[in-house]
Order: structure tokens, then sequence, then C-alpha cells
């Protein structure tokens, strides 16, 4: 059995969810809206925003009616045991695959601002066992360090992009409602690694301290971060115009060479920025972690489940080294197998079990 004597507050869970979701999805994001859907990019945003909300709200009414139940509990008693274990494998796969995408997007990026002669295996490795180690203190200790990241860090640098609007143009968006209703569908799954994280409040239920608080933590988190989703997509557009943000590789990162701070009392803003994102990755790596060895160790009933962090990392070290370079990275993120993996995740297991728990005895809690 998984130990549930660790117990996270409201405000931790929403800080740790919004740590998990934004990672490197903020980076690219911008540059496919505009690709595709030009100055239009925050209307997908706005739509996929909601949906996540609508999926969060339907993994709130599962852990709520089966509180105190992990994920392999709640599947085997609302699908059958079996298919507990291949939901919770689909989870396994989905997490192993996300965690190689966001150590290998996070390599690149390190080596194109920072790390420039250090070796790929090498920053991927140093990566993986940090974060390894770090899940292994329980997920109370990762969430006090995701608020702490977030309010120091996070916040503060999202405020420093504000300072961006002074060389925006926002004529750049024109025209804004010239998508097609028949485009919005097939591009709402460009943010699915954008959004990806909030589902983990199906593994991290059982540790809320308050359940009835689950739709509240999952609508502020997914809310706050829409909203910074469109703010950067929008400003991206309205600095660089579409054609150039469809064409710059991470135009997140691009504005920060083109702020302007009133005063200058800050310098090197790359290094600052640089500094947050790391920390919010190495929060992501870690939360996935926690959530692939708690699956792992509720699978094979074993208490000690810190142990399964090392044993995976061969594995995510392997799936981060596969793509040859960075544009087979991103052919291999927005690929038929890896959306439908993700959409599977995001969408379809929390509807199928939020439906089927409908008719599905309330388990007594433990």
């Amino acid at each position: 059995m998984i130990s549930t004597k660790e117990k996270i507050g409201t405000s931790q869970m929403i800080t740790l969810l919004m740590s998990t979701i934004l990672g490197v999805g903020i980076l690219s994001l911008p540059r496919n809206l505009a690709d595709e859907v030009k100055g239009s990019g925050f209307i997908i945003i706005i739509i996929s925003t909601c949906a996540c909300i609508l999926f969060g709200y339907f993994i709130y009414r599962v852990i709520y009616k089966f509180q105190n139940k992990t994920l392999m509990q709640i599947s085997s008693n609302v699908l059958t045991k079996p298919i507990g274990y291949l939901i919770c494998i689909v989870f396994i796969i989905y997490y192993l695959v996300n965690m190689a995408i966001i150590t290998r997007i996070f390599t690149e990026v390190v080596k194109m601002y920072m790390l420039k002669k250090t070796p790929t295996e090498v920053i991927i490795i140093s990566m993986l066992f940090v974060s390894a180690y770090g899940s292994r203190k329980g997920i109370e200790g990762i969430a006090r360090i995701s608020q702490i990241i977030f309010f120091l860090m996070v916040i503060p640098i999202m405020f420093i992009f504000l300072f961006a609007l002074q060389s925006a143009d926002f004529t750049n968006l024109m025209p804004i409602f010239n998508i097609k209703i028949s485009e919005i569908f097939p591009n709402i799954f460009l943010t699915n690694l954008a959004f990806a994280g909030f589902e983990s409040m199906l593994v991290l239920g059982i540790f809320i301290k308050k359940p009835k608080d689950g739709f509240k933590i999952q609508w502020i988190s997914l809310g706050v971060t829409g909203i910074a989703y469109a703010f950067f997509t929008v400003i991206s557009i309205a600095v660089f115009g579409q054609t150039e943000t469809a064409h710059l590789m991470w135009p997140t990162l691009t504005i920060v060479k083109i702020i302007d701070i009133p005063g200058a009392f800050l310098e090197n803003l790359d290094a600052l920025v640089m500094g947050a994102w790391t920390l919010n990755i190495f929060i992501s790596i870690c939360v996935l972690f926690f959530c692939v060895s708690l699956i792992i160790g509720d699978m094979s009933n074993c208490k000690e489940i810190n142990y399964f962090n090392y044993a995976i990392v061969p594995i995510i070290y392997i799936l981060a080294l596969y793509p040859d370079n960075l544009a087979h990275l991103y052919d291999l993120v927005s690929s038929k197998y890896v959306v439908a993996l993700q959409a599977t995740v995001i969408a379809g297991i929390p509807f199928i079990l939020f439906i089927f728990s409908q008719f599905s005895k309330k388990v007594k809690k433990v």
C-alpha cells in the first residue's frame, strides 16, 4: 500500500500544478499557433483552457468520490483490475515520454544559451539524476519547493515580461477573427504539450488535504496558466509579427533580448529568466518522477517507491537521446502517436473514469 501520511494544502497543490504545466510548452506554443492560425492563437488558447477545465472537473469528481485512493485503486474499482493495470501502464508510458521530451528540450535550450560546449549526454544525465533525487523527498517537499520557486522567481519573471509591451505593435495581430470553425479542433492539439500536467491530479489526488477543493485547484491553476499562455502568444506576435514569430524557434526566450527596463536596475535578464525557467523545469520533472514511482509502487504493492526513480532514469535517458536533432524532436512531439497518447491521458481516461464512476459505489475511506 502507498502511505498517505503526506498531505499538501490547496495553495501548495495550485502552485505545484502550475509549475508542472508551465514547462517547455511555453517556449514553442506562440510559434506553433502563429504558424497555424496567425493572430488568432489566443482564441485557441481560450478554448483549450476551457476544455482542460472541463476535464479537470471530471478528475475532481472522480478523486472526490474515491478519496484516499490511488489511480490503480480507482481505475480497478471503476473498470475492473485488468483495465486498471492497463490505465496505469498508459500513464507510465505517457510520463516517461513527457519526461524525455522535457529533458531534451531543456538540454537544447541550455546548450544554445549557456553551455554550448557541454555534451548533450552530460546535461541530460545530470538533470535526470538531480530530479530523481529531488523527487525522493516526497510530494510535500516538492510542493514546498514549488511554492518558493513560484513566488520568488516565476511571478517576478512574468512581471518583467510586461516591459516588452513598449515594443509591441498590436496591429500585427490583425486580422484576429479569421480562423474557421473547422480549424479550431485540429489546432487545439497544438496545445497538448503546453497544458500537460493537470491530469497528474488523478495520481496526486490522494495527497490533497481538502479533496473538496479539487475543482478549485484545477480551474485556478489552468486559468492562470491559460492567461499566461495567451499573454506570451499575443506579446510575441505583437512584437515580432505573425511571419517572424512563426519562424522563431523559441519566441518567448527571444523576447527577453528586446526587453528594456527603465533605469537599467536589472542587467543580464537572460541569465535571470533562464535560472527561473531551469528551476521550474526541475519541479516539473520531479513531479513526473514521483508520479511514475507512485504508480509503479502501487501496481507492485511495494511500500518503498523511492528506488524506482533511479531505475527509470536509463529509460528516460535513451528516449531523450533518440531524436537526432531539435527539428526531429519537434516532429516527434507533433506526431500522431505522441498527440494520441497525450490526448488519451489528458482527455480520454478522465472522461471514461468520470462516466463509469457514476455507476460505481463509493469506496469507504481508509
